[in-house]
């Protein structure tokens, strides 16, 4: 705990420096604030002295440096790929369902329709299919089809929940320095 204090009070300082609170250090404080809050201030009082100190030398810079909307863009950025691998296990959802569907379709005309109705329904589902499917075992591809389309469902849940952990947008907001200051310099009143 007292390391990532350590590096919040330096990245305090670098935000002054530069003008610009990047992602990084708004994740962290939030980290920080977040951890502070749950579990108490158990650090040494030399460590909240440290950072007591340096938000004193750059609390009217730190105000001014936070910008939402470069945060959010920054966000966006690391978030487009994971949007888009997500759109993209969302279609072979929907279409491993669809084929699944269509499978069902083939079994059913299969059990009530004529030889060439037969043939013509699973050579149609062999080409969606994109597999090999034998005639004398068209219901077992009604299973196997089922189970493409659970698996691209988990793979389509699997990175929707990489894309809800990834998001950060909830970790900004200005005045996270002032909140762990103020907890830190009422647990120690050696900050001043």
């Amino acid at each position: 705990m007292e390391d990532i204090i350590a590096r919040c009070a330096a990245d305090m300082q670098e935000v002054a420096a530069s003008g610009k609170m990047t992602l990084e250090a708004q994740v962290r404080a939030y980290d920080l604030l977040q951890s502070l809050s749950e579990y108490g201030v158990s650090v040494s009082a030399g460590t909240a002295d440290g950072f007591c100190s340096a938000y004193e030398a750059c609390k009217d810079k730190l105000e001014t440096a936070y910008d939402a909307d470069s945060l959010k863009v920054e966000i966006e950025a690391l978030l487009a790929p994971m949007r888009h691998a997500v759109n993209e296990a969302r279609f072979e959802a929907a279409a491993a369902a669809s084929l699944h569907e269509f499978a069902k379709e083939v079994w059913q005309t299969w059990q009530t329709a004529g030889i060439f109705a037969r043939r013509r329904a699973l050579r149609d589902l062999r080409e969606r299919a994109g597999f090999r499917l034998e005639s004398h075992r068209i219901g077992n591809y009604v299973a196997k089809t089922y189970d493409l389309a659970n698996e691209a469902q988990a793979r389509f849940a699997q990175a929707q929940q990489a894309l809800f952990a990834a998001d950060m947008t909830y970790k900004c907001r200005p005045g996270i320095y002032h909140d762990i200051y103020e907890l830190l310099r009422t647990c120690h009143s050696g900050c001043l």
